[in-house]
């Protein structure tokens, strides 16, 4: 079951980071519901997602929560998801993307602070980045740094959003034949599936 269906009030449905970031707003009872209400909660988004490690969120409360810094940055990253979300829907409708996109991601990579080692892992090594927090604005470069790679690297084509017309959510699709259609079956596949097979028998 992915990250976010069970225990968590957040959804990684995306495959991507930067994809899972705009997710954080979801459709609940016909209205759209922003699941990042303040600085406590954008921490926990990050933790949860694997951009911080406990210590760094534990780090990022205690100096920023409750204060300016953290309000401000709080703002910049909901300013950066309403970019992040233009960008992707520009992108599943065939679009080119804005240079105001691309200016948004820039000046937050100005930002990034770290250095990259090599760990172990299952399969052997691989490069890891570690993030260093000198200021609440380094808590969103990674998001931005995600949202290059999918301008740089991926395939745009498997960028798509839920085909439930009533989901806000957008995923990379890595299916085997490229056909996923839904968020999660468990979100808006079952219930796309339920409706239908109901409506054919009312018939």
């Amino acid at each position: 079951m992915p990250k976010g269906l069970s225990g968590s009030k957040f959804i990684f449905v995306g495959n991507d980071i930067c994809l899972d970031f705009i997710n954080t707003q979801v459709i609940r009872r016909g209205r759209l519901v922003d699941l990042i209400g303040d600085f406590s909660d954008l921490v926990n988004w990050l933790a949860e997602a694997g951009v911080l490690d406990s210590v760094q969120a534990r780090t990022a409360l205690r100096r920023w929560n409750d204060n300016s810094q953290g309000e401000r940055t709080l703002e910049r990253a909901r300013e950066l998801r309403v970019v992040l979300r233009d960008t992707v829907e520009r992108i599943a409708n065939g679009k080119s993307v804005g240079q105001s996109a691309i200016d948004e991601i820039n000046n937050l990579l100005r930002n990034r602070v770290g250095y990259t080692q090599l760990v172990r892992v299952k399969r052997g090594v691989e490069r890891q980045f570690n993030l260093e927090l000198n200021e609440p604005i380094q808590l969103i470069t990674p998001i931005a740094e995600s949202a290059g790679d999918l301008l740089c690297y991926s395939d745009f084509s498997l960028i798509k959003k839920c085909e439930n017309p009533n989901c806000v959510l957008y995923f990379y699709d890595v299916s085997k034949n490229h056909a996923r259609r839904w968020c999660s079956m468990n979100i808006c596949g079952n219930r796309i599936k339920v409706a239908a097979y109901y409506r054919r028998h009312q018939l």
